[in-house]
């Protein structure tokens, strides 16, 4: 970043370092950063997200909009317990990017940024600037009317992707094979029960595994953020993942066996 933000493929572009302004988490805030934000985006991995919380609370305004672009489920509710409901937006994106050794970033899949005012949330007006916004900056926006809904079915495809692939280290594609695949299913199953138990309305199975199929076969030679979180031996995102659905399943009286064996093997394999 101190050289600037250099990114390829679906876009070209390298931003000079004097468009940005820079901080650092062992400093002092500067004030120039003290509530002077319209909007906040948290683009970082699920666990930094209750502790990234509390720092948009000092950087957004107070008409501002705040949004963390992360898997999992308890965002909305971390993000709204700390700034205020009318200021937090749900939201989750099927871009895929990753930045190698020399720090470029490499925009490998055009996907889209959903979002969506959660219940007391931001005004129709406030939703339609941020849309024009994302549309502006070529993100390909979509405005969901359900963002409980929205949150969950982009959940159900990390649950179902994620563990596996990085259990057994296969690519995307690879989960196409029918034995895996099957297992896929078996995980959806399970949380599609902890859904209902929320009143979250979710894609019937054979919905859903037309969606999987699709984005495994759009994704196919891509290794998934969890495999790569384990093999670099970082912290994976699986306690907003499976875990989290292991842990409501428990609170509901359901039993989610399967997800609740493979987060206790995920957590096994990186450190706390």
């Amino acid at each position: 970043m101190l050289q600037g933000l250099e990114v390829r493929g679906h876009l070209n572009a390298i931003v000079p370092a004097n468009r940005f302004h820079f901080t650092a988490e062992e400093l002092e805030l500067p004030e120039l950063f003290e509530f002077g934000s319209d909007l906040v985006i948290l683009a970082c991995k699920a666990h930094e997200v209750a502790h990234l919380a509390t720092l948009a609370s000092r950087l957004v305004t107070e008409g501002g909009l705040v949004l963390a672009l992360s898997n999992g489920l308890g965002h909305v509710e971390t993000l709204s317990q700390c700034i205020g409901p009318k200021r937090t937006v749900a939201a989750t994106t099927t871009h895929g990017a990753y930045r190698d050794e020399s720090g470029a970033v490499t925009w490998v899949g055009k996907g889209v940024v959903s979002l969506a005012s959660i219940p007391l949330g931001p005004a129709s007006e406030a939703m339609g600037e941020l849309v024009r916004l994302f549309e502006s900056s070529g993100l390909d926006p979509v405005l969901c009317l359900d963002a409980m809904q929205m949150i969950w079915e982009k959940v159900l495809l990390n649950i179902t992707i994620n563990p596996l692939a990085a259990l057994a280290g296969l690519k995307n594609g690879e989960l196409l094979e029918s034995n895996v695949l099957d297992g896929c299913l078996m995980l959806y199953r399970e949380a599609k029960q902890v859904a209902e138990m929320e009143r979250v309305n979710l894609l019937d199975e054979a919905e859903f595994e037309q969606l999987l199929r699709t984005v495994l076969q759009a994704t196919a030679g891509n290794s998934c953020s969890m495999l790569e979180d384990i093999k670099a031996g970082r912290v994976t995102e699986i306690s907003s993942l499976n875990r989290e659905i292991a842990n409501r399943a428990e609170q509901h009286g359901l039993s989610v066996p399967l997800n609740e064996v493979l987060s206790s093997l995920i957590e096994a394999c990186h450190p706390f």
